[in-house]
């Protein structure tokens, strides 16, 4: 039988989060740097912004109350008897 914790799944968010910063903040970086600083940019910029901060919100209330020492069975050989 083959089982990981759930935990593990929270340290792939946590590396997508990551990467996903670093990402935004060399976006940021490229609009103040080229001064591409215009009203449509700086709209798609906030929009980008509340829609992470909603994601990041809602994604922290459904996962609040689960229990991540859970094991989660990938593969077990009892399943094909």
């Amino acid at each position: 039988m083959l089982t990981v914790p759930l935990y593990i799944f929270l340290f792939i968010y946590l590396l997508f989060l990551c990467v996903f910063t670093i990402l935004s903040l060399i976006n940021l970086y490229h609009i103040v740097s080229t001064g591409t600083f215009t009203f449509v940019s700086f709209i798609m910029t906030f929009f980008t912004f509340v829609a992470t901060v909603l994601t990041l919100y809602f994604t922290w209330h459904l996962l609040s109350g689960i229990d991540w020492q859970q094991p989660l069975t990938l593969f077990d050989g009892s399943w094909f008897q």
